[in-house]
C-alpha cells in the first residue's frame, strides 16, 4: 500500500511540473520583456492670455502689467512683447503667470506666452496686439496689417498669385483702405492705392523674388506700415 501511494505522488508531482512550466523563466523575464524605462516629460500646454485685452486701449501709465492663465505641465513663462512700428522685441521670463513692464507709451505693441519645461518643447499662445496710449485717445492708427499669403519667403508659381493680408483697429468704428507695395527691389513701389479689400490677384511671369508690403489707412488720415515680405516667383 505504501508503494501505490509513493508511486502515485511521484506521478502527480511530475505533470504539475509539466503543466506550471519554469518557474525560473517566469522570475528571470522569460517573457523576453526587460527593463520599462520611466517615460519622458510631458510636453508643455499653450498659455491663455488674459490681458491687456487683444486690440484694445491701454492706459497704463508706469508699467503695463501683462496677465495669462496657468498651462499644464509648465514650470516658466517667456513673455514675449514687440513694438508694432519699429520691430524691437524684449522677453522676460517668469514663473508667475503675470508680469509688469515699463514700455514707451504711444506705440501699439504685440505680446504671447511661451511655455516651458524640462522637456525640449514649447508652446506658444496666441498673440494679441494692444495700444499703449498712456491717456484717451479719440483716434488710433490701425493695427500693421499681417501678411497671411504668400507667407514670407514662400516659393510659388508664375501666373496669378493671390496676396492677402488681415488687420485690425481699436477704433471699430472706423473705415479703412490699402495701398499695396510691391516690385523686385525693395517693396518701394505702389502697386495699387486705395484698395478696400484684403485680398488681391496680381499677374507675374517674371520669375525672382518680390518683395511687398500693406499701408493701412483709415479714415482720420493715420496709417500704418506692414513691413517689407518677399516671395520667390518660378517658372
Amino acid at each position: 500500500m505504501k508503494k501505490i501511494l509513493i508511486l502515485s505522488f511521484y506521478v502527480f508531482s511530475i505533470t504539475l511540473i509539466s503543466c506550471s512550466g519554469s518557474s525560473d523563466g517566469e522570475n528571470n523575464g522569460g517573457g523576453g520583456g526587460g527593463p520599462v524605462d520611466p517615460p519622458g516629460p510631458v510636453a508643455p500646454s499653450a498659455a491663455t492670455l488674459s490681458k491687456p485685452a487683444n486690440n484694445s486701449e491701454c492706459l497704463e501709465v508706469d508699467a503695463v502689467k501683462f496677465e495669462w492663465n496657468k498651462s499644464d505641465n509648465t514650470d516658466s513663462y517667456t513673455l514675449v512683447i514687440k513694438n508694432l512700428l519699429t520691430s524691437a522685441s524684449i522677453s522676460q521670463t517668469t514663473t508667475s503667470t503675470s508680469a509688469e513692464v515699463t514700455l514707451t507709451k504711444g506705440w501699439p505693441y504685440s505680446w504671447y506666452i511661451i511655455s516651458t519645461n524640462t522637456s525640449t518643447s514649447t508652446a506658444s499662445s496666441t498673440k494679441w496686439k494692444f495700444y499703449l496710449s498712456g491717456e484717451a485717445q479719440k483716434n488710433h492708427a490701425p493695427f500693421p496689417a499681417d501678411i497671411l499669403t504668400p507667407k514670407p519667403g514662400a516659393t510659388v508659381n508664375a501666373g496669378a498669385i493671390q496676396l492677402s493680408w488681415s488687420f485690425s483697429d481699436i477704433d471699430t468704428g472706423d473705415s479703412h483702405t490699402f495701398d499695396v507695395y510691391l516690385d523686385q527691389k525693395d517693396g518701394s513701389t505702389v502697386y495699387s492705392s486705395n484698395y478696400t479689400a484684403t485680398k488681391r490677384t496680381v499677374t507675374l511671369n517674371d520669375p525672382g523674388t518680390y518683395y511687398w508690403k500693406i499701408v493701412t489707412k483709415d479714415n482720420h488720415g493715420s496709417t500704418s506700415d506692414s513691413g517689407v515680405s518677399t516671395f520667390i516667383v518660378i517658372d
